[in-house]
């Protein structure tokens, strides 16, 4: 079984859930899923960074919406285009990247239509924060570093430079730099 790597960025008093990802990698191409704010929204999608660990340029792709079979992207920093073949990851590795998302979502996260939101917000009222439509599920806000305004979690030895590439070319407001990637 793949073990993913995860990062989490929470704004207690903003926007709340700034980035959720987690990822893995397969010989030299990295794989996974990320939500987060933008705006008001929370887009989500899945990711494949083609290349990443070899000698020759990344190439960075999307899924166009939050649907692993459907319509991909290819995105630059400057914006993203369509591509023709319709799903960049390898077919045998759709239903593990697809699992992975699943159990991500199911021990980090709830959405505001969660079956368990009375539940999850009561417990993130007793800490006395916001409940908004994507939140971090309370039993996990001590895996957070509560360190000033943005909290955050990165799984030990994660390559805090794939999160750095991808947030320069996904959709969400956060953005890391080098500088906060490399601690």
């Amino acid at each position: 079984m793949i073990e993913p790597h995860v990062h989490l960025a929470y704004a207690p008093r903003g926007a709340g859930v700034l980035c959720a990802m987690f990822w893995f990698v397969e010989q030299s191409d990295v794989y996974g899923w990320f939500t987060g704010a933008k705006g008001y929204e929370h887009p989500a999608r899945f990711f494949m960074l083609e290349a990443y660990y070899a000698t020759r340029e990344t190439c960075c792709y999307l899924s166009a919406e939050n649907d692993l079979y459907g319509q991909w992207l290819q995105a630059t920093k400057t914006r993203p285009s369509r591509i023709d073949r319709p799903i960049p990851v390898p077919r045998d590795l759709c239903p593990e990247l697809d699992r992975m998302q699943d159990a991500f979502v199911n021990e980090w996260l709830w959405f505001e239509d969660d079956p368990r939101h009375a539940e999850e917000a009561s417990a993130l009222r007793l800490h006395e924060l916001p409940v908004l439509a994507l939140n971090i599920q309370a039993s996990k806000l001590n895996k957070l570093l509560p360190d000033g305004p943005i909290w955050d979690f990165w799984t030990p030895g994660a390559d805090r430079h794939v999160a750095v590439y991808l947030s320069q070319r996904w959709p969400l407001d956060y953005t890391l730099d080098r500088v906060s990637a490399v601690i």
